[in-house]
């Protein structure tokens, strides 16, 4: 999640919208530091107002899920932030302050909070059929997957889903479909790569923060990625000759018995960094194992 930053909006009142016309402040968070960044921009401004809250204070928020919570659900910033209302790509706390959402829920609120059409949506389902079981059969579900194989590129063979609550579930099923299919065992992952929190996506998952001692890595193989803008080589494309696309060749050929399942990369770690030379050695795997979640699928093939 190096890449991921969150914005805040500081001007916190609606009376303060005329100053947020010409200049934002902004404070930019990574994983690495802390940066604040002033610049001039121009963002939208909402005309939302949010119901005034009345539930559990932070504190008392903080507390029940200490209290009653896993410890393993973390929070970020010293002060962790409360959020208790979205519209579109704001968010406001418990105090009325108003945010510019740059997290999207970790990539997962691609169209913006309460959405008036998913909203509408939503409350139309929900007041005709709340869930059913798909061994009994609801139009909405195939008609879901042929739109989704409507996006597909032509001739690419996708057109056929299988839906899942999240995605450790569905790397899981990519990873199981892969090993069922070619017979063979043998996994490739990137380091620095987050795929999950199940016993097999945390095996494949390369980054130390999010991985429990206790929990065996089986026929997973971890290559290193095509990161140029710190490259773990030292070296600068393209007098490097694409070596960290070079050496998932020898990867395969020296720690598999030469046939792999699959190649399974996460967006910050095969599309932000890597040269354009990478991706023909790394798009037929691929392919097998699914696209990003930014919905621009005719981008990536």
């Amino acid at each position: 999640m190096g890449l991921l930053c969150s914005y805040k909006i500081l001007a916190e009142r609606p009376e303060e919208a005329e100053e947020l016309e010409s200049s934002e402040d902004i404070i930019m968070a990574t994983n690495a530091t802390a940066t604040e960044v002033k610049k001039r921009i121009s963002l939208p401004l909402s005309s939302h107002r949010p119901v005034p809250y009345n539930g559990p204070s932070r504190e008392e928020v903080l507390g029940l899920r200490r209290q009653y919570l896993t410890p393993g659900l973390i929070t970020y910033y010293r002060e962790p932030l409360l959020v208790v209302e979205g519209h579109m790509q704001y968010v406001w706390d418990e105090t009325g302050k108003q945010y510019l959402d740059g997290f999207a829920g970790i990539v997962s609120v691609s169209v913006g909070h309460c959405h008036p059409k998913v909203v509408e949506k939503v409350r139309e389902q929900v007041g005709k059929l709340q869930h059913t079981t798909t061994i009994y059969m609801h139009p909405t579900i195939g008609l879901f997957g042929k739109k989704l194989a409507e996006h597909m590129p032509p001739d690419s063979g996708l057109s056929v889903t299988y839906f899942t609550n999240s995605g450790s579930e569905a790397n899981e099923v990519a990873i199981l479909s892969a090993r069922e299919y070619t017979g063979n065992s043998e996994v490739l992952s990137l380091r620095n790569g987050y795929h999950g929190g199940t016993q097999a996506t945390m095996a494949l998952t390369a980054h130390g923060t999010w991985k429990f001692k206790s929990n065996p890595a089986i026929g997973i193989k971890h290559a290193t990625p095509g990161y140029c803008y710190r490259c773990p080589y030292g070296l600068e494309y393209p007098s490097c000759e694409v070596k960290c696309a070079r050496d998932v060749e020898d990867l395969i050929r020296y720690e598999t018995p030469g046939e792999v399942a699959c190649f399974i990369a996460s967006g910050s770690t095969a599309e932000f960094a890597s040269p354009t030379k990478c991706r023909p050695v790394l798009a037929g795997p691929a392919r097998s194992s699914g696209a990003s979640r930014t919905g621009a699928s005719r981008r990536i093939w």
